[in-house]
């Protein structure tokens, strides 16, 4: 699960593209996200701080965390 798209949809039903990105960087894991253009591809800025994790499965929750607080409802395409 290196990487990932996750559709985050608002509550007026409006969607936005993600790119989760999951990797190791030395003993500790890495995820970044960075938003997807209409084409999906991805813009070159990130949309939140990188989040580190001791498992890779925790550093991708805690970014999903993130958009969790921003939008309705967010889940993996």
């Amino acid at each position: 699960m290196p990487t990932e798209i996750l559709v985050a949809t608002a509550v007026d039903g409006r969607t936005t593209r993600y790119l989760l990105d999951v990797f190791q960087d030395g003993q500790t894991w890495t995820s970044t996200l960075r938003k997807l253009n209409e084409r999906g591809e991805p813009l070159d800025a990130a949309v939140a701080p990188r989040f580190y994790g001791v498992s890779q499965e925790q550093a991708r929750r805690r970014m999903i965390s993130v958009l969790e607080n921003q939008y309705e409802d967010v889940r993996g395409e």
